[in-house]
């Protein structure tokens, strides 16, 4: 298996990051795993994964490393390919709602390079109508109150970010990775090491 490494910011605090790298250890022991430590160079390995959140400075700098080195990113952001994480939910999605989206609606709340932006993408490429927005978004309940949501994926990361059951009760799937419902029926976990371990294979 190739050698993967993996960046992390250690001073900032993510339960989901930090779940994602336990299970990273656990399947892929190879895995070489460390904390960014100020300005410094990639160590040599055959591919790289830099997990959110970041400083924006930091996100800058790699961002700009795997710009001039492509074949690192495992994640697919500086590649243009489907993101591991926008590839884990839609296999989730095909697994619930099968292969067939031309007729689903799906609201994404999460408009980042690694989850919103590239599976808004995916979704539309695939026939679905997409609808993207974020935490912020002012008229979020109404659009849930008034439009057929077939599938919710949210994952905005806020804390403080909060939708009541009522607004989810008539949608058919929710992939919730930040706990941002209250339904009961979410799904809060997705394939993510799995798929990022088949890229590591056929990298």
């Amino acid at each position: 298996m190739k050698q993967l490494l993996v960046k992390y910011e250690k001073e900032i605090k993510d339960k989901n990051r930090d779940s994602y790298i336990k299970a990273i250890e656990k399947e892929i022991p190879t895995a070489k795993i460390e904390s960014i430590e100020g300005e410094e160079a990639i160590t040599e390995c055959d591919a790289l994964l830099v997990l959110e959140p970041l400083s924006q400075q930091n996100r800058a700098a790699y961002n700009y490393s795997l710009r001039q080195r492509p074949y690192l990113d495992i994640e697919g952001v500086q590649s243009e390919q489907l993101t591991i994480t926008a590839e884990a939910i839609l296999r989730t999605i095909y697994q619930h709602a099968g292969y067939d989206l031309d007729d689903k609606t799906i609201l994404i709340i999460n408009q980042s390079e690694h989850l919103g932006a590239p599976l808004a993408k995916a979704l539309i490429d695939n026939g679905a109508n997409a609808i993207s927005a974020n935490s912020k978004y002012k008229s979020l309940e109404n659009l849930l109150a008034l439009t057929d949501i077939d599938i919710l994926v949210s994952a905005t990361g806020d804390s403080s970010f909060s939708i009541e059951k009522y607004l989810t009760r008539n949608i058919f799937l929710i992939i919730d990775l930040s706990c941002d419902t209250e339904d009961a029926r979410r799904i809060t976990r997705i394939p993510t090491v799995k798929v990022l371990k088949e890229r590591l294979e056929n990298w």
